[in-house]
């Protein structure tokens, strides 16, 4: 009995989650979020994707923004400029499969303070 109720459980879990999938870009479209929240959500992977391949330099590579299918990164030193331009065509792809709504047509490195 209580395998299935488990698995009813996990069930509906997945239902709720496939259903809130499908009305959230509705919802933030006609509220007009979504630019935002899409814009959000890469530079939030990104910057997630950044701090998995890079551990060495979290502190000095920062996704900063997001905007006209540009993504921008900051970084605070020249080697972490360096070592962050030989993973971009990865990151780029890991973007694609992660969020497909993003246009992302170019990854800018700019050096700066964080």
């Amino acid at each position: 009995m209580f395998c299935e109720w488990q698995c009813r459980k996990e069930v509906y879990c997945v239902l709720l989650m496939d259903s809130l999938r499908s009305l959230l870009p509705n919802v933030l479209r006609k509220r007009g979020l979504y630019a935002h929240a899409s814009a959000t959500l890469v530079t939030y992977q990104a910057q997630r994707w950044l701090e998995q391949e890079l551990p060495a330099f979290k502190g000095a590579i920062a996704a900063t923004r997001f905007a006209n299918a540009v993504l921008s990164l900051t970084c605070t030193n020249s080697i972490a400029a360096q070592e962050c331009h030989q993973l971009l065509p990865s990151l780029k792809e890991f973007l694609a499969r992660e969020c497909p709504d993003a246009a992302l047509s170019e990854i800018r490195i700019v050096r700066g303070k964080q």
